[in-house]
């Protein structure tokens, strides 16, 4: 095959914007993928005519003046595809109180307020330090667009919230503005797509999320992740690049400080003058050798703790349930206000109690299902190591077809069911299709260490500053996804984004 100019490796919404944004510049990206489909996280599967989502809930920022809306407008994604603006953003079922999260921020103040009357003043300054994070991040990415590289005080000078909330955990920048616990929960609806308890989760991260949703909307793709998958993998045909697909990359050739070509399982060769990798650092220092970078290098890229997994139990079920008053695109469910004790719930996988979200995506996206019918899909976080890995003892070989397995996946999934149709009486009656995911489904097909969802942990010292850098000590390579970034689907395209940057100016010499 013909030498190209940029090998991407992984076709995750990471390496598909990576390619995407290199195309159109003029370049001639090759994505190699593990799996039969684009997308990672953002793709879909079917059963008997219903066409399930596999991870996304919401993207954040892609309303105009967002900076999801930005990166893909330039694309032409975005006329490739329509975006159903979520209203409300969700539900949260709290013990003693339901409250809406509304997409207009206006309306979720009094929502809030009218919940929380003492509290007015300190909800008022809590929603306007978010909005001023998120104003900052802003900023901050199209300063950084410019080539801007800032001090630590120029930075701090420029964007103070981005900086100071970036160096507290989400429970001090709650405390800084209001004291209620049940209203600190209410307020920490979202934790669960940061997998980890307030403590120790990056407020900057959080409020960034909060603020992008809030002030540019929450949108569900029509068509689901897929579509969007599919809209970038045209991009990148319909300007000179290519996909191929079970094309699992076993090694990077190294010489003189930089790569030369890859090998896949195939046993195909391709060479280029430029690689970006969104495989984890793991697979990819095992793709070189880890003889090919210092060893301090090494140690800090293996050494991370990766984020908790998921546990997702998808359901074809009868009848029209937004039809029936379940209209809720996205309904949380926390049996209690103390998170750090929910967090510790997943940990233990304790299912029966960890805080849930019940996903009706009939409703933003009725074609997903038959007439008559409706996708519901329940999803709490998991641990790796539930239950001895999931009754499998750590060894992945058939693992689907392991007894021991099958019963502790089955057991989990009948936890999250049982508790979904306490909510929605007769669901279990109603189910016609039903699958269950674990985090050995993301090793299986999204190949991610441990399961893990969100990459490393996004801790307050994990986050900001402290992110993994995409340049390596290989020249020519280059790093992007979750693992370096951030978790989450519109960060995975932006650290593509980041990535495709670097790389042109390698390109560029």
């Amino acid at each position: 095959m013909e030498r190209r100019d940029v090998i991407v490796i992984g076709a995750g919404l990471a390496g598909l914007s990576a390619a995407a944004h290199l195309a159109t510049e003029g370049h001639r990206p090759l994505v190699l993928e593990h799996h039969a489909v684009p997308g990672g996280f953002a793709h879909e599967f079917t059963r008997r005519g219903f066409r399930f989502e596999v991870a996304l809930h919401a993207l954040d920022g892609a309303g105009p003046g967002g900076w999801l809306y930005g990166m893909l407008k330039p694309l032409g994604v975005l006329d490739r595809i329509t975006l159903q603006r979520l209203e409300p953003l969700y539900r949260l079922r709290l013990p003693d109180f339901e409250v809406t999260a509304h997409a207009d921020v206006n309306e979720y103040r009094q929502e809030l307020v009218d919940l929380f009357p003492g509290e007015a003043e300190g909800i008022t300054g809590f929603l306007d330090a978010v909005k001023r994070v998120g104003r900052d991040v802003g900023g901050f990415a199209r300063d950084r667009a410019t080539g801007w590289k800032p001090t630590p005080i120029e930075m701090m000078e420029r964007f103070p919230d981005m900086s100071t909330a970036f160096t507290q955990s989400w429970a001090d920048f709650l405390s800084a503005h209001v004291s209620d616990d049940q209203l600190k929960a209410a307020l920490s609806a979202l934790w669960g797509y940061f997998g980890l308890p307030p403590s120790r989760m990056s407020a900057g991260l959080f409020a960034a999320a909060l603020a992008s949703y809030h002030l540019n909307g929450g949108y569900y793709p029509v068509g689901g992740s897929m579509a969007l998958s599919r809209a970038l993998e045209d991009v990148i045909v319909e300007h000179g690049g290519s996909v191929l697909y079970r094309n699992t990359v076993t090694d990077l050739e190294v010489e003189a400080g930089r790569v030369r070509a890859v090998s896949t399982h195939r046993g195909e060769r391709y060479e280029a003058d430029v690689f970006i990798s969104t495989a984890s650092p793991l697979d990819t220092i095992g793709f070189a050798g880890s003889d090919h970078f210092d060893p301090e290098y090494v140690e800090k890229m293996t050494a991370d703790a990766p984020a908790l997994s998921n546990l997702v139990v998808y359901l074809g079920v009868e009848g029209d349930l937004a039809a029936e008053g379940w209209d809720h695109h996205e309904y949380f469910v926390d049996d209690g206000y103390d998170l750090e004790a929910g967090y510790q719930t997943v940990v233990d996988g304790d299912f029966g109690r960890a805080g849930m979200v019940i996903t009706n995506y009939t409703e933003s996206d009725p074609g997903c299902a038959p007439d008559g019918h409706s996708v519901l899909v329940l999803m709490t976080l998991a641990p790796w190591d539930h239950a001895d890995v999931w009754g499998t003892g750590g060894d992945l070989t058939d693992y689907s077809n392991n007894p021991a397995y099958v019963a502790v996946k089955e057991a989990a999934g009948a936890a999250l069911i049982r508790r979904a149709d306490a909510l929605i009486p007769g669901l279990t009656e109603r189910i016609v299709v039903q699958e269950i995911a674990t985090p050995l489904t993301n090793v299986r097909y999204g190949r991610q260490p441990y399961g893990s969802i969100y990459g490393r942990e996004q801790t307050v010292e994990n986050m900001f500053a402290h992110r993994r850098s995409p340049r390596t000590p290989v020249a020519n390579l280059f790093l992007a996804g979750a693992w370096i970034a951030g978790g989450g689907m519109s960060t995975a395209m932006g650290s593509g984004r980041t990535a495709a940057a670097l790389a042109g100016r390698a390109l560029a010499g």
